[in-house]
């Protein structure tokens, strides 16, 4: 009986030993971090050798074509980053999914790669708000491109871009517009997502801020499609600015029509027209003169840092063209905060401690390739204050750069009204 009890004795101490060996070796306790594993054990989708990471956007449904080039980005950068060793040791791996451009979608798509068991989720979608509740319970770290207010509020979430706030807008797009001659504007967007509602919301303070008042505004403007009567209301207001986020045959149709009645826009401008594709087309032939507002430095400049990005692209996506595609560009920047918050990383990284460190993130830049630094530190992030312009070249054949550099404003607070609008301190 003795023998049997030290038997069995020593059969559940080295079932113990296993145990625990197996469990410092997923956790990576065999780095000199000097952490304990069993105090501070490593997240899912973390092993001593990889992270794994997902990556969410619409490869599908309506509007996808605009964000095809995202995970090639993505997947260019970890690549980039691999080839020299990964970080700490580990390489960066990922998985995507599809939330097919809906918001029930982009719920799914969020549930599906929690569990492949991923550590962080890369996100750029017109379609968040499904998701954001459910990574934010999870204390899932999110890093991407802001398509809602909600990008701003929760501490899981890390916007690279974020452009459009239910509460601030920015002085930018108005100053940009008063100093190309704009004094009439009309404003055209589609209510096919939030982040386009709050895009008109915005334009129109930012306009208003700058002494320049709306004559003529459809923020449903997608129900009227580019149909005659649609152009000739616009065309028809005395808007001598012409802001859209409208389909572009519609954007099109109007700037057209406004040219061929003898009174061409002053100002012309829409976020969804920088697209290399469209360049070398009757469409781009037909926009000459016209502008795009760009959320990074725009590559046409040939920074230092462009060079690098695009180099990176021919390297390690050259199945993506072209490299210049503003979704590719998004991703590349997305992956890149997401290695800096890794390297913030001591021995293994939890979720709690990578948010704890893209928080202590006060400046960044991505080397360049953003129009100004970003402040990550909790309760500090507020409305891009920075946008690039470009404008369609008179050959149609290419994007210039507008000005030595991007256009910095000020914030305009969620009370402002008219050109008296004032910056507050922002969201806290």
């Amino acid at each position: 009986m003795e023998g049997s009890f030290v038997l069995i004795f020593r059969t559940r101490l080295l079932a113990a030993a296993l145990v625990t060996a197996a469990v410092a070796a997923a956790c990576g306790s065999g780095e000199s971090s000097g952490v304990d594993a069993t105090a501070s054990p490593c997240a899912p989708g973390v092993t001593d050798d990889e992270v794994n990471v997902g990556i969410l956007y619409p490869d599908t449904g309506v509007l996808s074509a605009q964000f095809t080039g995202y995970r090639f980005g993505v997947e260019a950068r970890f690549a980039e980053a691999n080839a020299t060793g990964g970080v700490g040791g580990r390489q960066v791996s990922t998985i995507w999914r599809d939330d097919r451009f809906d918001a029930a979608g982009n719920l799914q798509a969020a549930r599906d790669l929690l569990r492949e068991n991923v550590f962080a989720v890369l996100e750029y979608t017109a379609h968040s708000e499904q998701s954001t509740p459910f990574l934010h319970d999870k204390g899932i770290p999110v890093v991407g491109i802001g398509d809602q207010a909600a990008w701003a509020d929760n501490d899981n979430m890390f916007p690279l871009a974020y452009q459009v706030d239910d509460t601030d807008a920015t002085s930018t797009l108005g100053d940009f517009v008063r100093a190309q001659g704009g004094t009439r504007a009309a404003i055209i967007t589609t209510a096919i997502t939030e982040s386009a509602v709050m895009y008109a919301q915005n334009a129109r303070r930012s306009l208003e801020a700058a002494g320049i008042p709306i004559v003529f505004a459809d923020t449903d403007a997608s129900s009227a499609g580019s149909s005659p009567e649609a152009v000739a209301r616009i065309v028809g207001s005395g808007a001598d600015t012409l802001i859209s986020l409208a389909s572009p045959d519609l954007y099109t149709g109007a700037v057209t029509a406004a040219a061929a009645a003898n009174r061409p826009f002053k100002v012309a401008l829409s976020p969804i027209t920088y697209d290399t594709q469209l360049l070398n087309t009757p469409t781009a032939r037909a926009l000459v003169g016209t502008y795009s507002t760009v959320g990074f430095s725009a590559i046409e400049r040939n920074l230092p840092a462009h060079r690098a990005y695009l180099a990176a692209m021919t390297t390690y996506a050259p199945e993506i063209q072209p490299p210049t595609q503003l979704s590719s560009i998004y991703g590349y920047i997305t992956a890149d905060l997401f290695l800096r918050g890794l390297q913030a990383q001591q021995g293994c990284p939890t979720r709690e401690s990578y948010i704890s460190g893209l928080h202590g993130l006060t400046h960044y830049d991505a080397g360049g390739l953003l129009n100004g630094p970003v402040n990550l530190a909790a309760g500090q992030r507020t409305v891009d204050l920075c946008t690039d312009f470009v404008r369609v070249a008179a050959t149609g054949s290419a994007f210039e750069p507008v000005g030595a550099k991007p256009l910095c404003g000020r914030v305009i607070g969620g009370d402002a009204q008219g050109a008296g609008g004032s910056a507050p301190t922002g969201r806290q």
